[in-house]
């Protein structure tokens, strides 16, 4: 956890991760830059240990499609936040 995140929130700086955590319905906080990385900052759910195991066991069914356009809008978030226009 780091110093700005609260116990109320998760932080991740993987970004295919946070693509699934959006995409599950839970709220995106703020996207912070940290050392030329964006960390993505949700609001903390019981939802999100489970979908890490998921992610991580190959278990997940998604909605390609809309994965990507997630993964897009938080590739975006996170140049912002360290200030990277590209």
């Amino acid at each position: 956890m780091n110093e700005k995140q609260k116990p109320s929130e998760f932080a991740t700086k993987d970004i295919y991760l946070a693509t699934v955590i959006k995409q599950s319905g839970i709220p995106i906080i703020r996207v912070e830059g940290s050392g030329g990385r964006g960390i993505f900052i949700f609001k903390q759910s019981e939802k999100i240990e489970p979908l890490i195991a998921k992610y991580f066991n190959s278990e997940l069914r998604v909605d390609p499609k809309a994965l990507f356009e997630i993964w897009k809008s938080l590739k975006s978030m996170a140049f912002a936040s360290i200030g990277d226009v590209r």
